[in-house]
């Protein structure tokens, strides 16, 4: 009797992981050759997490034992120095999968990591004389929020020009960069008349050239010219939603509206609440204000005549509130849903998207809400997706509504899940026809208008280890299906920098296209 307990008990056991026997090995070194000491070498699934992680000895050399019989990559960095995955010949490329078997040692693994790169040049007037003190920056191209944007690279402090008006922009990662260089902006010189200029000597950031550096490559001679263009200044006031005004809280960029990529820029500001911005180029442009949880916002239109009297008041935010309900056999683990409230315009995007806070009995809250927003379902538990969302009962699922005040507050709304679910599955091949998973498949409607911002029919998946993909709960449509190397990198604090317009453009035109009705199973095959 004992025996048979002992041999259910047994079979009831998960089957036991590979043995942890393989190893390892390698060295990184400098490009001339010297080892570079203390560097952190990481293990990765080629296909999931960090696995280990460790630091080279005063020979540059580094090893990993009690490895799992697997597929990994490996990347080695340090401070000063360019990261590398293991065999990455270029920065827009993957490096190499490293393959170990049960018990097998491997030699080897080596990386030559390159100083990071920088960007040189000589910034003058429209004279050619020098201008000393000029504030010199780079930032990069990033689609995020909806929106084609500059961003800043974070680590990277803008260098002041020295007074032959020469700048070394160092610390760089292999990439393209926009160049800028300022004047008479918040602690910088103040020489009246110039607007903030790209390279190669335009002020308008559309405009701008990408400097590109490779690895272990510098730019040289990345010379400009300040370009003295009719600015204004924007000036006014700050105020509370309660009409008291404040200091600070104000920053200004570059509308949506005006198709042109922009950073914020921050204002001098006094203890009366008032504000300057100067040294403004034409433009449409917002202002938003923050104090507390308050948030507002002015669109101004700027012609090279100053603004004057300009106020932005915030509001106090607006709550939204209502119960979640279910069309289906069981009710669902309450943990396994998430809903938010997301902004439908980057102008008056504010802090972000807005998180619910659900309770045990499917009512939720959402507050303070502020700017056009959409209310989405960010996540579903398993078996379920998003039916409708109904508003005194019209469908309000995919509608724009505004919020701010308290009188725009929202009160029982429903959200209506089903278990009845589409599921988009398949496989990735390559060429040759092999499995392919070492790639993404991005999902995104064939109706452009369907392609806004935090839009519910863009998705993406990684293929498992053998090319098979699985997405389950998709709205009904039409969509391209497509597989792609690597996703763009985003701004750190996005996930759509892949959802840009132009690479979509790029995707479809290779894209497998399906069709999703409700409770309906699609498989396809897509070609890498």
């Amino acid at each position: 009797m004992i025996a048979v307990v002992l041999s259910l008990l047994l079979l009831d056991q998960p089957p036991r992981a590979p043995a942890a026997t393989a190893t390892i090995r390698g060295r990184v070194m400098r490009t001339d050759g010297h080892p570079l000491p203390h560097a952190t070498v990481r293990l990765t699934m080629a296909f999931g997490p960090i696995v280990n992680e460790t630091t080279a000895d005063e020979d540059g050399v580094f090893e990993f034992a009690d490895v799992r019989p697997n597929q990994y990559r490996l990347a080695a960095s340090k401070s000063g120095y360019v990261t590398l995955e293991f065999g990455q010949a270029r920065a827009s490329m993957r490096g190499e999968v490293v393959a170990v078997k049960d018990g097998e040692t491997r030699e080897r693994v080596d990386f030559v990591l390159p100083r990071h790169a920088a960007i040189a040049g000589r910034i003058g007037d429209e004279n050619g004389d020098p201008v000393e003190g000029a504030s010199v920056s780079v930032q990069q191209i990033r689609f995020a929020n909806g929106r084609r944007q500059l961003a800043a690279v974070p680590g990277l402090n803008a260098r002041r020009t020295n007074d032959l008006g020469r700048y070394r922009l160092f610390g760089l990662q292999p990439g393209d960069y926009v160049v800028a260089a300022s004047v008479g902006q918040v602690g910088t010189d103040d020489l009246p008349g110039y607007a903030t200029t790209f390279f190669p000597g335009t002020p308008n950031p559309a405009e701008a050239q990408l400097v590109r550096v490779g690895i272990a490559e510098d730019a040289f001679g990345v010379d400009f010219a300040l370009t003295p263009v009719k600015t204004a200044r924007i000036m006014g006031t700050t105020l509370t939603s309660t009409g008291e005004p404040f200091q600070g809280g104000i920053r200004m960029r570059a509308s949506r509206r005006s198709a042109t990529a922009g950073a914020d820029v921050g204002a001098i500001t006094r203890a009366d609440g008032t504000f300057e911005f100067p040294n403004v180029p034409a433009g449409e442009y917002v202002l938003e204000g923050s104090k507390n949880n308050e948030l507002g916002w002015q669109v101004v239109s700027v012609n090279g005549t100053d603004l004057e009297g300009v106020v932005v008041q915030t509001m106090p935010g607006s709550d939204i509130s209502g119960r979640v309900t279910f069309e289906g056999a069981a009710t669902p683990n309450r943990r396994r849903l998430e809903l938010a409230a997301i902004p439908a315009d980057s102008d008056f995007a504010g802090r972000g998207a807005a998180q619910a806070d659900i309770h045990d009995d499917f009512t939720f809250h959402i507050g303070p809400v502020l700017g056009p927003r959409r209310l989405r379902l960010a996540r579903a538990p398993a078996g379920w997706m998003l039916k409708a969302i109904r508003l005194d009962g019209q469908d309000v699922t995919d509608a724009v509504m505004a919020f701010g005040r308290p009188n725009q507050s929202l009160r029982d709304v429903e959200i209506v899940l089903t278990d009845v679910v589409t599921h988009l599955s398949g496989r990735v091949a390559d060429s040759r026809g092999a499995p392919a998973a070492d790639c993404t498949v991005i999902v995104f409607p064939v109706d452009e208008d369907r392609r806004y911002d935090g839009s519910r029919f863009f998705a993406t998946v990684r293929p498992a280890q053998g090319g098979a993909i699985d997405l389950a709960g998709l709205p009904e449509g039409t969509y391209f299906v497509s597989a792609v190397d690597r996703l763009p990198e985003g701004s750190g604090i996005s996930e759509d920098a892949w959802q840009d317009p132009e690479l979509l453009e790029r995707a479809a035109r290779k894209a497998v296209r399906v069709t999703l009705q409700q409770g309906q199973t699609v498989s396809v095959t897509l070609r890498r």
